[in-house]
């Protein structure tokens, strides 16, 4: 008996959220518990995309989904409900045989791409977009082809929208059109390989009070890589709004700053005779500030020297078209720094001080009262005897 080799069926990738319309009381909501066979997978290499960008494939569609129907809530005056998103990798055929009912195809194509991005939309959702564009209201459903007007209406509605989903792919696609290829039934590309990696976003929509109808849109697994890695260096290169962070925040955020000393050139023979106590010259001259890049955004010019015993850069230019000259750098010595007092200023030398003499003024006497010079004499005469009074006394005294 011969046995007979089988390709293992490959296994699909699903992001899936599910909204309140389509749960009603989340609060009783139970999700069923699905028993899921493991199969092996057959999306390798660079075809496969990883959750993150999964993750972003969803939220940038469920961008646009949302800004298509407030346009369409607003322009055709219709009312909208989203039920669910998904993303989903698999292959071109699996995803084929998951659409089930009159769809109308459509193709995006876009200038960049060698491969068309792919539109469906179930015929019901179509009918209400068409409707509400010419004015009217939503009659009889319809499971027959469209007619050439009413392809000619859906283009030019859906064409104005185009618009949006390359504002939320951030620019990364532009200058997008679209042609309607086929309804009811799925026309297969013959410009995609069955077995081709696709990447499928699916939208449960509600239009004019209308049954729940999907919306598919699906890209090339190479060309989806592509566009994610350019939304995402689109993303990262806009400059950052920090107006609205609390200061607290602010203060535990970090940023990489990075000073360049200089950059050189070394041939092989030179790296290859380097020994310790070499000296390197570098390109940049000692008078020219240090480029300091804060963030890989901002940059700056700056000076290098020491703070507190560490390595510093004092900050000398605040645009990067100013190149201020700024003094050469003190070479620290290998020896502790020793402080030296400078010796002690010499005082001027002081000339003598003049004397100047004033004029003497002559003072007069102080003259005492009557009444104390009587007082006085007569305790003299008291105090004297009466031999002191004889005539001797008085010759000696003369």
């Amino acid at each position: 008996m011969e046995q007979q080799t089988s390709k293992p069926e490959i296994a699909s990738q699903k992001r899936a959220i599910k909204f309140a319309p389509a749960i009603g009381d989340w609060t009783t909501y139970k999700p069923p518990k699905v028993l899921v066979k493991k199969v092996k997978s057959g999306l390798y290499g660079f075809d496969r995309l990883s959750k993150e960008e999964l993750n972003r494939f969803l939220f940038i569609h469920y961008c646009f989904t949302q800004e298509l129907l407030k346009r369409f809530k607003r322009d055709l005056g219709m009312a909208e409900e989203l039920f669910a998103v998904q993303v989903e990798q698999t292959t071109y055929l699996n995803f084929l045989r998951t659409l089930i009912g009159p769809v109308v195809q459509c193709k995006i194509s876009v200038p960049d791409l060698h491969e068309p991005i792919l539109l469906f939309l179930d015929i019901a959702l179509a009918n209400s977009i068409i409707n509400y564009a010419l004015g009217s209201v939503d009659l009889d459903p319809i499971n027959r082809s469209l007619t050439e007007a009413e392809k000619t209406a859906l283009t030019t509605t859906l064409s104005e929208y185009l618009p949006s989903l390359s504002l939320a792919f951030d620019g990364a696609l532009a200058n997008l059109s679209l042609t309607i290829t086929g309804s009811p039934d799925v026309v297969i590309d013959q410009t995609i390989n069955p077995t081709s990696t696709m990447a499928i976003y699916s939208a449960e929509i509600s239009l004019a009070d209308n049954p729940p109808a999907r919306l598919f849109i699906v890209y090339p697994g190479h060309a989806l890589t592509n566009l994610l890695t350019k939304f995402k260096e689109k993303e990262t290169a806009k400059p950052l709004d920090f107006s609205r962070f609390p200061a607290t925040l602010l203060s535990k955020v970090m940023v990489n700053t990075i000073a360049t000393l200089g950059e050189t050139s070394l041939t092989m023979n030179n790296i290859n005779e380097l020994a310790v106590g070499d000296v390197v010259s570098l390109e940049t001259d000692i008078t020219s500030p240090l480029l300091t890049t804060i963030g890989n955004i901002l940059k700056l010019s700056g000076q290098p020297g020491l703070k507190n015993k560490k390595t510093a850069v004092r900050l000398v230019g605040l645009k990067e078209e100013t190149q201020p000259e700024i003094a050469p750098p003190r070479l620290a010595d290998d020896r502790p720094e020793i402080k030296k007092t400078p010796p002690p200023l010499p005082l001027p030398e002081r000339k003598p001080a003049e004397r100047k003499f004033l004029p003497t003024i002559p003072q007069p006497a102080k003259t005492q009262p009557k009444d104390d010079i009587l007082e006085e004499e007569e305790d003299t005469l008291d105090d004297f005897s009466e031999e002191d009074l004889s005539d001797d006394f008085l010759d000696e005294e003369l």
